[in-house]
């Protein structure tokens, strides 16, 4: 009866999802994090809902099953604009292929699930250790000697090396994380050796998806484009970025604040958005976000900054900018800025310049109905996009995150863009 009562008071409260984010499943992301009936979790071990929302290469289908797995009972899965693994759909999984519908959806599914109405997922993977060990070694529980095999299916710890930092021989942890970890770009699978909290070696196993932008920057590559519509999507783009760091940096009041800014940047007044803006970038330096939750770590030279482009190339004081070039954007006074150290808070304090920027631009440019002179290379949130679009810079994590702590080099990956731009737009 209490298990039941229970289950009936879970049901009332939002439904709590973890989002597996495939190829263009970003948008999905996006409008449930804002949705008053949703709660988006950082562990699968938290959630009712597993969301799979954009396509799943085959080879990503063995880390979604584990991902799956993970869960606890009773859950169940719903599938956005992605076809199910073959075995869930034998069990009657939910797809969803319009945006609108979705939160509904989810919350009907969770509401179900846990009422006991609703069939729920069944476990994919054989229920096994990945270390065998019962019954190998000198006594049955797999561990040889003073210091060999696996005891208890845990191998034991070896320290190969020194640390990087201070010279002590701590114990190494080898694990992989991705490619539907939360807290980094979609994707993204990389192998981790830390000792203590730094990081020893990070190698890329699997590259981010390539991120699909506005459809406003494909339409300027081709033809003169309004340039108010431009600088609007780069404002949304570099606060959804912004979203990400607030959310890893503990402040999810703020995330949400950041988000909520992104997504009015489609139907706000420039004059209402530069308004909230600034008392939001004032909320930011009373919170101590610059000062107490943005390391100086993960500093670029000068190959690897011009190698990303965008802005942060601009962080580590590299003008390069194609706006510069448009005489569209010179008639309304158009020149790049630039940070210097180009390190995480630069590339932050960067990212915030430009915002403001792009909306001072965006307000010269609607008086005048500017638009776009040059066709055929446009500037990008991500970089400049002239004959080739911007392409994954992913393999620069495994030269830029050895030697830092673990939280510096979270801080460092949500500070860049290493994902490719994608051929498709945005929906």
């Amino acid at each position: 009866m209490a298990v039941s009562w229970l289950s009936r008071l879970a049901a009332r409260g939002p439904a709590t999802v973890f989002p597996a984010l495939g190829m263009q499943g970003e948008e999905a992301f996006y409008q449930l994090a804002l949705h008053p009936e949703i709660e988006l979790v950082d562990s699968p071990r938290h959630a009712s809902l597993l969301l799979v929302a954009g396509g799943v290469p085959p080879e990503l289908h063995e880390p979604l099953r584990r991902v799956h797995d993970q869960l606890p009972a009773p859950f169940t899965t719903l599938w956005y604009q992605s076809e199910p693994l073959l075995e869930l759909q034998q069990a009657g999984v939910v797809r969803v292929d319009s945006l609108e519908a979705l939160p509904d959806a989810l919350v009907d599914a969770h509401r179900k699930v846990l009422r006991g109405e609703l069939g729920v997922s069944p476990r994919l993977l054989v229920d096994e250790p990945p270390n065998p060990w019962r019954g190998l070694g000198d006594d049955g529980h797999g561990g040889e000697g003073m210091m060999g095999g696996v005891p208890y299916g845990r191998p034991m710890a070896m320290p190969p090396t020194q640390d990087l930092r201070d010279g002590l021989a701590l114990d190494t942890l080898t694990f992989r994380l991705g490619p539907f970890f939360p807290l980094w770009p979609a994707g993204l699978e990389a192998e981790v050796i830390l000792q203590g909290d730094i990081v020893q070696q990070f190698s890329v196993q699997s590259r981010p998806f390539p991120r699909a932008m506005s459809p406003v920057f494909f339409d300027a590559w081709e033809h003169a484009m309004s340039i108010a519509r431009l600088e609007r999507a780069r404002v949304q783009y570099h606060l959804r970025a912004l979203f990400h760091a607030l959310h890893l940096a503990g402040l999810p009041d703020l995330a949400w604040r950041a988000l909520r800014l992104a997504e009015a940047c489609d139907r706000q007044t420039i004059t209402a958005l530069e308004k909230g803006f600034k008392d939001f970038e004032r909320c930011l330096k009373r919170r101590g976000f610059f000062a107490l939750h943005l390391p100086t770590c993960g500093t670029l030279n000068t190959e690897h900054a011009e190698a990303l482009g965008g802005f942060a190339a601009r962080a580590a004081g590299i003008e390069g900018d194609a706006r510069r070039d448009d005489e569209g954007y010179r008639r309304l006074g158009f020149s790049a800025i630039s940070q210097q150290a180009g390190d995480t808070q630069s590339r932050w304090r960067q990212r915030l310049a430009e915002v403001a920027q792009s909306l001072t631009l965006a307000a010269r440019a609607q008086q005048n109905d500017a638009v776009t002179a040059t066709t055929g290379v446009v500037e990008t949130p991500r970089g400049v996009w002239r004959d080739e679009r911007p392409g994954d810079a992913s393999a620069l994590l495994e030269k830029l995150l050895p030697g830092l702590e673990w939280g510096e080099a979270l801080a460092t990956i949500a500070s860049l863009d290493v994902a490719g731009v994608s051929q498709w737009a945005r929906p």
